[in-house]
């Protein structure tokens, strides 16, 4: 095998290493939460919030949505849960002995039937009530290796492969009191005698001198570094080979 060869066969097998790589990083298997948006968040007020799942492709026969919440900035509203059409059942309460635990499980009856996204799909909708203003989270109690906590689990060995720690969701609560400032009222049972003022007289303005129109020095940057490498990789080993053909 000559040397042109031998360099043929190295770029084509780090390209393939490099785009195997990006095929390898698939979704990991997590829940999610989502604010649902256009709402206003004050005291007093229900926040919706949607729960996500994605499995990362694999085939899933049930979840477990363990979260944690500060019962003296939120309370949840469970009649005004809504189910997802993820699993075809659902099951939510507040932990049994806990006042900050809210479990919400969704589950296939048949096994035989499992369920896979490799998108962040709507698992659940909860809702919640804030009680006070302020900054509060909402979050999941997850850890690697526990089964009383948050889990997804696989169809064929029922192990949980939920991947922790999972992120939280901030929520920022305003007063909601409508309060506004009071006008203050003059003296004198509002009524107030005007005092005339002596109309100055206007001064002749310079007239401005025109400020050159700046031009655009830099166009937008378009793309993605993974796409420009992507391509050079692709290129590189098309003009190889056309070279190679022309030995």
């Amino acid at each position: 095998m000559n040397l042109a060869k031998l360099f043929l066969v190295f770029i084509i097998g780090s390209t393939l290493f490099l785009l195997a790589g990006r095929i390898n990083a698939v979704s990991a298997q997590v829940l999610k939460f989502e604010l649902v948006p256009s709402q206003t968040l004050e005291a007093g007020g229900v926040v919706k919030v949607n729960i996500l799942i994605n499995t990362g492709g694999q085939s899933t026969t049930n979840a477990d949505a363990m979260i944690l919440f500060d019962p003296n900035k939120l309370s949840v509203n469970t009649t005004q849960f809504v189910a997802g059409s993820f699993y075809p059942s659902y099951l939510q309460k507040i932990v049994e002995g806990t006042t900050n635990k809210y479990l919400v499980s969704g589950y296939v009856k048949d096994i035989s039937s499992p369920k896979s996204t490799s998108t962040d799909t709507l698992f659940a909708t909860i809702s919640l009530t804030a009680l006070s203003a302020g900054t509060t989270q909402l979050s999941f109690d997850c850890t690697s290796g526990s089964t009383a906590d948050s889990n997804i689990n696989r169809s064929s060995d029922s192990s949980d492969i939920i991947q922790c720690p999972l992120s939280p969701l901030t929520l920022t609560v305003g007063s909601g009191d409508g309060s506004t400032s009071p006008t203050p009222t003059p003296p004198g049972g509002g009524q107030v005698t005007p005092t005339i003022t002596p109309t100055a007289t206007p001064t002749r303005t310079p007239t401005p001198t025109k400020t050159p129109t700046p031009t655009l020095s830099e166009l937008p940057r378009t793309g993605t570094v993974e796409t420009t490498f992507a391509a050079m990789g692709i290129g590189i080993v098309l003009t190889v080979v056309g070279v190679l053909l022309l030995l």
